[in-house]
């Protein structure tokens, strides 16, 4: 979690487990990026977190550690914002971490200095000498020096007088006395101690036996490079690779007999660790001992640790290892191989800058043009559909994987072999929206001049330009309409390419399409129409577009009906103030909750629920699960419902109606009850 978008995602899912009063935000923006299958934007996440710190209860930020964060300007935003916020005024924020340039120029100024503290030095070294001596006493390695105590105070008063606050820096020390065979070789230590933690990081490595470096870098190369630490089994099969022969292989025979013996290649350096890996409950990790090693082996230039160096090595690993496995069967190298699942699935990702490299240019064509391998692979991992645990045959082509993956050299050579460029296959139709979907302008180039159609059909986004668009990739969009793209064309999740623009917020392209002749009216897709979409999302300036366009804005069609009935659901009060001002029914049925009332109060949104009633807004039309937007809002959990502007209860509605009569929504007092007591009021409050 070293990341702003990690954090973020580690808040929300905190928050979401707290009940409803936050899952609700969460659950929608789930369900609005197709069910978890699109990831969303960093921007997104940080607007649901924000929604979702709104809740009712004071909330307690608990942050260790800010300065192993790889985003450390973008996390200083984000805390301005919070403190910043008045809403938010109910959260408090605890942070700890080194004292680094950046916190101390920019947190005082956000919390205020009386809130920034310093640790003690002078306690965390007496912490520190404590841990000293309980290693000197307890470590098995110094038990040989029970006898001869002036040795064991020696080592005592020289670790635990020169750590400068630095636990790391004593504990590696004590790691490498351990070693030490008698007394001189004590003391010749202790006399040629490093002065700081780079100084001792560079001699672990210079220490490592020439015959154990080349996998000692493999191994720290796919912990600091990779998205996440290795299993202990995967770890040992990821240095038994031999990809320095040729051909490169894997053998068995060639995994370590005792596998904890791992982190004597890099000793003091990485560490075995509990973990947990999907399902399983506890699964020992090898990781870097400390976030201070990834900094050194990428901030000091380290032989092998360039991203490019460290890319190449990995992909190469992986290559060899799965293509190792062309005569097992798919049930074997699942219970067999450890690494095979973890290798399908990051090999493309280092493909990629290691493409500088002939040799996996190479390999990567020879990997994916075979049949065996290929399928083999695609039966462990499809990036196109990375969520599938068990993925089935895929119909796709190996050009379209390296198009999505936007390997342009290996896409480069793979075209050379007059492979079929308008291949249909995958998640995403054909290698063109493949490409397109994820932005790699130049393959799309390349595909475009070896005449990939552009208006070809298929595919979840249904064409290449809309799947630009969703990813938001403008200068491919520019590129396909100069090459004639259909803007009117149908098909896909959204329908068309307008209303994945509005969708996206995409306002110049929005205002291109048009230009461009696209129907601001087109039906169809899960949002029904452009309109529809922009006001989901609450894009408030391409509302007017569409609008100023003759965009209807009562078209119906859609998941929730009308353009009013989603801003309505998503709680967007301006856009439903706006939508309204230029004439939308207030009363117009349609879509999943029926009308605009209805969904509002289905999602708890009390100032659009207001807003709609002041409008004229039905309480007792019949629709949805719980068949009146007022049975709903008790249901959902408005906690005093009661009827506004001189409305009353309807005798002609049963109470009970929709409502499963053993289920209870108020609390203490039964829904019946609640709702009799209310029902007669003469405004509305919650």
């Amino acid at each position: 979690m070293q990341t702003i978008d990690g954090m973020l995602r580690s808040l929300v899912f905190q928050l979401y487990k707290l009940g409803i009063d936050y899952s609700r935000e969460l659950d929608g923006l789930f369900k609005s990026h197709r069910d978890g299958r699109d990831q969303p934007a960093t921007k997104t996440l940080l607007g649901c977190l924000y929604t979702m710190m709104r809740g009712p209860i004071k909330i307690f930020l608990i942050l260790d550690a800010l300065d192993e964060s790889t985003t450390r300007v973008e996390f200083l935003q984000w805390m301005k914002n919070v403190v910043s916020t008045p809403e938010l005024g109910h959260v408090r924020l605890i942070a700890t971490g080194r004292p680094e340039a950046e916190f101390q120029r920019e947190i005082p100024h956000l919390i205020g200095k009386d809130n920034c503290l310093l640790l003690d030095k002078d306690a965390i070294n007496t912490d520190i000498r404590s841990y000293v001596m309980a290693r000197l006493e307890q470590s098995p390695e110094f038990a040989k020096w029970a006898s001869f105590p002036s040795v064991l105070e020696q080592i005592r008063n020289e670790i635990g007088s020169k750590p400068d606050g630095m636990f790391r820096w004593a504990a590696c020390q004590l790691d490498s006395l351990e070693t030490c065979l008698d007394r001189e070789g004590i003391e010749i230590a202790l006399r040629s101690l490093p002065q700081d933690l780079n100084e001792t990081y560079n001699r672990i490595l210079q220490r490592i036996p020439p015959e154990r470096k080349h996998k000692a870098i493999r191994l720290l190369q796919f912990l600091v490079c990779s998205e996440r630490p290795l299993t202990l089994k995967e770890a040992v099969d990821v240095i038994a690779v031999r990809i320095d022969s040729r051909p490169g292989y894997f053998d068995l025979e060639d995994r370590l007999p005792r596998p904890s013996e791992i982190t004597r290649f890099c000793p003091s350096l990485v560490s075995i660790v509990q973990g947990s890996h999907g399902s399983q409950d506890a699964v020992e990790e090898l990781q870097l001992a400390h976030f201070s090693v990834k900094e050194y082996l990428l901030n000091y230039q380290v032989q092998g640790f360039l991203h490019a160096e460290a890319s190449i090595v990995i992909a190469q690993t992986c290559l060899t290892y799965l293509t190792s496995l062309e005569n097992c069967g798919v049930a074997m190298i699942k219970s067999q191989f450890p690494f095979a699942k973890y290798a399908a699935k990051i090999w493309m990702d280092h493909t990629g800058p290691a493409e500088v490299s002939k040799d996996v240019v190479a390999a990567a064509v020879s990997f994916l043009e075979n049949d065996v391998s290929f399928w083999l692979w695609t039966r462990l991992h499809q990036p196109d559909r990375p969520w599938l645990e068990e993925p089935s045959r895929t119909d796709a082509s190996c050009l379209y994987f390296a198009c999505l993956a936007g390997l342009k050299e290996t896409v480069r050579v793979l075209l050379s072999t007059d492979k079929n460029v308008n291949a249909t296959g995958g998640s995403y139709g054909n290698a063109l929206q493949a490409a397109s979907l994820n932005g790699h302008k130049e393959i799309v180039r390349l595909l475009l001049d070896e005449g990939a159609d552009v208006n070809a059909q298929g595919g979840e986004y249904g064409n290449a330009l809309q799947a630009a668009l969703v990813g938001g990739h403008e200068e491919i969009v520019r590129l396909f309409l100069d090459k004639k793209a259909d803007v009117n064309a149908q098909g896909g999740y959204f329908g068309n390419a307008l209303q994945a623009a509005s969708d996206g917020g995409h306002e110049e392209v929005v205002r291109m399409l048009l230009d461009k002749g696209a129907d601001v009216n087109a039906q169809g897709g899960i949002c029904g129409n452009s309109l529809q979409a922009a006001s989901f999302q609450g894009h408030k300036e391409i509302i007017r577009l569409l609008l100023d366009e003759g965009a209807d804005v009562n078209a119906q069609g859609g998941e929730y009906g009308t353009a009013l009935g989603a801003a309505s659901y998503e709680g967007h009060k301006e856009i439903v103030r706006l939508l309204l001002d230029e004439g939308a029914d207030v009363n117009a049925q349609g879509g999943k909750y029926g009308t605009a009332l209805y969904a509002a109060s289905y999602e708890g949104h009390k100032e659009v629920v207001r807003l709609l009633l002041d409008k004229g807004a039905d309480v007792h039309a019949q629709c949805g699960e719980y068949n009146t937007a007022l049975q709903v809002a008790s249901a959902r959990g408005m906690k005093r419902l009661r009827c506004y502007s001189g409305m009353h209860e309807d005798p002609t509605v049963p109470i009970t109606t929709g409502i499963r009569p053993n289920t209870s929504f108020c609390g203490p007092t039964s829904y019946f009850d609640r709702l009799k007591l209310d029902i007669r009021c003469d405004n509305i409050t919650y």
